[in-house]
């Protein structure tokens, strides 16, 4: 079977590759370990694997792996992102990062060659949200610390994406852009787009603020829950009109490209109309707009990275079904 990656334009090739970091622990899949991990490894091995990045796996259950290593004999090494446990403050948050980051050395050690730990998820401490960037400054200069001596280990902080992320953003942006100041060191924005529940679903004001906050402190993010769909709309499931991928990261790869305000950014978020997502030797288009195959690239390298989906195979079909695949 050819790749399915011979065969897409170059602006669909940059703008999907790595964008999906499976996570098939979590709901509404909520598959056990000893199903989800072996799916991993058929997708590594599927037509559509340049679509995949990391597995997600909370950090206390990395030595879950060990019963996996007849999995592990399969090259290249598997790429996880591990959720950190967190804490309320910044003494709580430190103390339980020590505890992960012991968890990832050993699975380092005890999986040599064979799985890797590239990304940790954390939610911020909720002390430090609202916080002045000295103090977020702090607790990163804490992260760094820790991390001493480790391979490379890239961080995205959790952020409420709700109204007063006008407020609490600009803080945490000006304190990650500081530590990303080192050519070693990667932290950006967790951003949560949706969940099981109504509410979960961030108005898309605050989205668009913080697709366009991020861009403007040069600090990247990833995006999680709800977005296993490409294109905007109502989900009776969920009672809540879900935001789509090509809606979240078509808005950061114009944003990027095109220096798009808010308003033109919440458009692009809340657009249901899949004919307006485009892509073909050209580059990316939406509507007017057009970022070629190199603006692409360069905004998902940079801006925005990859999202978790609890599946690896709703997409594509949605995808296939809009004729894009």
């Amino acid at each position: 079977m050819p790749s399915t990656d011979t065969l897409a334009p170059p602006a669909l090739r940059a703008f999907l590759d790595e964008i999906i970091d499976y996570a098939g622990l979590f709901p509404p899949a909520g598959l056990p370990l000893d199903d989800a991990l072996p799916r991993f490894a058929r997708y590594r091995q599927g037509a559509d694997a340049w679509m995949l990045a990391r597995f997600i796996l909370p950090a206390r259950r990395l030595p879950d792996l060990d019963a996996f290593e007849d999995v592990f004999t399969q090259d290249p090494p598997f790429r996880f992102s591990v959720l950190g446990t967190g804490g309320a403050d910044a003494d709580a948050f430190a103390g339980a990062l020590a505890t992960d980051l012991d968890a990832i050395r050993a699975a380092h050690t005890r999986h040599a060659g064979r799985v890797q730990v590239e990304a940790m998820e954390v939610r911020l401490p909720e002390t430090l949200v609202g916080a002045g960037e000295a103090a977020v400054r702090d607790v990163l200069g804490r992260v760094r610390e820790a991390l001493a001596g480790m391979p490379p280990l890239a961080l995205f902080f959790e952020l409420p994406v709700e109204a007063r992320i006008r407020e609490t953003a600009p803080p945490v942006l000006a304190a990650l852009a500081a530590y990303n100041e080192d050519d070693a060191a990667t932290a950006g924005l967790k951003m949560r787009t949706g969940g099981l529940e109504p509410d979960a679903f961030p108005h898309p004001g605050p989205l668009a603020h913080a697709v366009v906050a991020c861009r403007d402190a040069g600090v990247p993010f990833k995006a999680t829950a709800g977005l296993h769909h490409p294109v905007r709309h109502y989900d009776a499931g969920v009672r809540a009109t879900m935001y789509g991928f090509l809606n979240v990261f078509g808005a950061a790869v114009m944003a990027a490209t095109h220096g798009l305000d808010e308003a033109a950014v919440r458009a692009l978020l809340t657009d249901e109309d899949a004919a307006h997502f485009r892509f073909d030797d050209d580059g990316f288009r939406w509507k007017n707009l057009t970022a070629d195959a190199d603006a692409v690239r360069r905004a998902r390298r940079t801006l925005a990275l990859s999202f978790g989906s609890c599946s690896f195979d709703e997409p594509r079909d949605d995808l296939r079904a809009l004729g894009l695949l």
